[in-house]
């Protein structure tokens, strides 16, 4: 007697908010949000060596005022620490100091310290909550937001990743001061590529507010960070895990992604290599015609005014067209290739030949 096929569904609900706040000052008043806002008990803070010495003093007083008596764990700052070893060496310190699934981990620092830190609670118990607390342009109004985390492999930039969205994103805009310019204007990267995404008000403050915006004006710099935080966030929520891969938030990416691997994550940094690659976009844009020379020449200008390259001296095309074979395998051996049709508008390319990349990316090699 044979036996019936049983079938039946499973249902989980999966709805996740949280909070973004964007204030002067929040840094010293992060204890009474975790506490009060968020029914935080416990806590954990990754950082990196360099922002422990500038912010965890008082990020500490914060939480040991609201009755948190936080640990610090620090990684050595910079790219090289977004890695699976880096990884290893954080979950084993967060066992060693009793770490448990009611303790919420804090991410103070730049994107490697979000990303990391992300993904060292999506794995740590199989789940644990963190809030990030980003200390870098960059994080502020792009890493420390949307969920996506992960570490770099030697193959590809972050290949080792999940989905885990963050409690809550506490942004103070006094921060900024301690950045080098270098830093600084590498956030301007992502804003610029938020810019041509969906705001043409934001495009044109960036050009309109430079002085002001380099300068670490309070009020210009809120106001740009919350533009551009809104800009990614409208379109994560539209598909927060990426069911489509088709994410035009790709734009620069792409092509920043293979150019930071193939440097072996070292000598450009993720808003410069960002930069680079919108630029080649647009080259790959106007090649095309699908943008108007004045819109191409206007985001071309734009990055060069926040002192952001848009050639490279030292590019080699052939190892760069190797390095995105791991995307075309997410992508069924197509490479969709993000391009501005406009400021504020984009369009994705279903599939883009090396030899037309290789072209354009020629067309960008120079004097950085």
């Amino acid at each position: 007697m044979g036996f019936r096929t049983l079938r039946f569904v499973v249902r989980i609900r999966r709805s996740e908010r949280y909070p973004v706040e964007i204030r002067e000052g929040l840094l010293e008043r992060v204890g009474g949000e975790l506490r009060n806002g968020l029914a935080v008990s416990r806590a954990a803070v990754l950082t990196d060596s360099r922002v422990a010495a500038l912010h965890a003093r008082p990020l500490l007083r914060s939480l040991a005022g609201s009755g948190l008596d936080a640990r610090v764990i620090a990684i050595p700052p910079g790219e090289r620490s977004k890695s699976l070893p880096s990884l290893a060496r954080v979950l084993a310190r967060m066992h060693r100091l009793g770490v448990d699934r009611r303790t919420t981990l804090l991410n103070l620092g730049g994107g490697v310290v979000c990303d990391l830190g992300g993904f060292a609670a999506s794995a740590y118990m199989r789940g644990l909550p963190y809030v990030n607390v980003p200390t870098t342009l960059v994080a502020q109004l792009d890493a420390s937001l949307g969920g996506k985390v992960a570490v770099n492999t030697a193959d590809a930039k972050n290949l080792l990743g999940a989905f885990h969205q963050p409690r809550a994103v506490l942004i103070d805009p006094s921060l900024l001061r301690t950045l080098s310019s270098r830093d600084l204007r590498c956030g301007f990267g992502e804003g610029i590529k938020a810019a041509i995404l969906g705001s043409a008000p934001l495009f044109e403050r960036l050009e309109r507010d430079r002085e002001a915006l380099l300068g670490r004006d309070g009020e210009a710099l809120a106001w740009t960070i919350a533009e551009a935080a809104r800009v990614k966030m409208r379109l994560v929520e539209a598909d927060p895990y990426e069911a489509e891969l088709r994410r035009a938030l790709n734009l620069g990416h792409t092509i920043a992604h293979a150019l930071e691997t193939d440097r072996h994550y070292g000598g450009i940094k993720h808003g410069e290599a960002v930069a680079f690659g919108v630029a080649t976009a647009t080259e790959v844009a106007r090649r095309r015609r699908m943008i108007d020379s004045g819109d191409a020449d206007r985001i071309l200008a734009l990055l060069e005014a926040y002192r952001l390259p848009i050639r490279l001296a030292r590019l080699d095309v052939g190892s760069l067209l190797g390095r995105l074979r791991s995307i075309r395998m997410v992508r069924g051996g197509r490479l969709l290739f993000v391009v501005p049709t406009g400021i504020g508008r984009v369009e994705i390319l279903e599939d883009l030949p090396d030899a037309e990349l290789g072209s354009a990316l020629a067309r960008r090699r120079g004097k950085e």
